[in-house]
């Protein structure tokens, strides 16, 4: 017959560790408990032991509740084995729990882990569309028509680097012992340590432009084959024409250039070619300008949600320019075009 000691240990104590038994067994258990420092010392340290198995992952591995049992049958038996202690029991058992957690800790600790390899992540706009992107590092980049941004999905530890074509306004995250780089079309790169800037910067033209609005920025570009940079202060516009290799630097308080994220086109005496240029992009759309007198023309206004043909012809009121649309042969996959005249 069991004692009401040996029933507690080998029945209810792995069920009451491990959340299984029922009240009239819970009670049981705690009333045992009661009963002596040595029995709470016990139990204290069977459920340390399925605690940790349970955090370890192991539990499914082991059959606690079977190895307990065993044990406990041995100390059961009385005449033709020697007595087994408590301490002895609990030594037991602990090796048995113990040997899967070894095991498990140096599988997870000693294997070597795989090196992660950032992946490169890719954003388009179609015309006329513009988006926003957040970077890893809490940058945000507001990404204008028929643009697109590449960067990694995490930046390593010397410099976070991405590449654009378009035109985007960067507002980057201060990270003084982690530069920000651009590279954009034509041998060029933008350094910045933390700030807010507009780039344009498209494959198929000839500049490339940089309005820097707070902060710093390092404009670098390739001069007779050499690297040269230079350094901008806030309120400067910069103008690389990559044909000549030459730079120009114009004061300006940045509202006409980075007006389009806000869905807004702002002329400040805008020379005519630079303003159809602006259109095309908010519009998708392409201008013909045979007018050559009309180039020296510039413009001053600001438009929000006015439709194109309304912005027209506020410039053939203001200019006396004359507009058109001209037909095109392929209509699913050509701009609109509209001559200039």
């Amino acid at each position: 017959m069991e004692t009401p000691n040996t029933h507690i240990i080998e029945h209810l104590l792995p069920r009451y560790c491990s959340g299984e038994a029922t009240v009239e067994e819970c009670r049981q258990v705690e009333e045992w408990i009661k009963q002596s420092d040595e029995n709470y010392r016990i139990a204290k340290q069977i459920h340390t032991l399925y605690l940790a198995t349970d955090t370890m992952q192991v539990l499914s591995k082991v059959d606690t509740e079977k190895a307990l049992f065993s044990v406990c049958q041995k100390m059961s038996k009385g005449s033709t084995r020697p007595k087994v202690t408590t301490v002895t029991w609990l030594q037991r058992v602990a090796a048995i729990l113990f040997i899967p957690l070894l095991i498990t800790f140096g599988i997870q600790n000693l294997k070597p882990r795989p090196i992660e390899i950032a992946q490169m992540i890719e954003v388009k706009t179609n015309p006329g569309m513009t988006t926003t992107v957040h970077l890893p590092d809490g940058s945000v980049v507001h990404l204008n028509s028929e643009s697109k941004l590449s960067y990694p999905s995490f930046f390593d530890k010397d410099k976070r680097k991405v590449t654009l074509q378009g035109e985007a306004f960067f507002e980057v995250q201060k990270d003084p012992e982690h530069g920000f780089v651009i590279s954009t079309p034509h041998e060029t790169k933008i350094e910045v340590l933390g700030t807010s800037f507009n780039v344009e910067a498209f494959e198929k033209d000839d500049f490339v432009s940089t309005t820097l609005i707070e902060g710093k920025v390092r404009f670098d570009y390739m001069k007779n084959r050499q690297s040269t940079a230079v350094l901008m202060k806030p309120g400067q516009k910069l103008t690389y024409d990559s044909s000549s290799s030459r730079i120009q630097l114009t004061e300006t308080n940045g509202e006409s250039e980075i007006a389009w994220k806000d869905g807004k086109v702002v002329f400040h005496a805008t020379p005519l070619p630079e303003a159809l240029r602006m259109l095309e992009k908010r519009f998708n759309v392409t201008f013909v300008l045979s007018n050559d007198r009309l180039r020296s023309e510039a413009f001053t206004g600001s438009f929000g949600h006015q439709r194109l043909e309304r912005i027209l012809e506020i410039f053939k009121i203001s200019s006396n320019i004359k507009w058109r649309y001209l037909d095109t042969q392929d209509t699913m996959n050509e701009k609109t075009k509209i001559e200039i005249y």
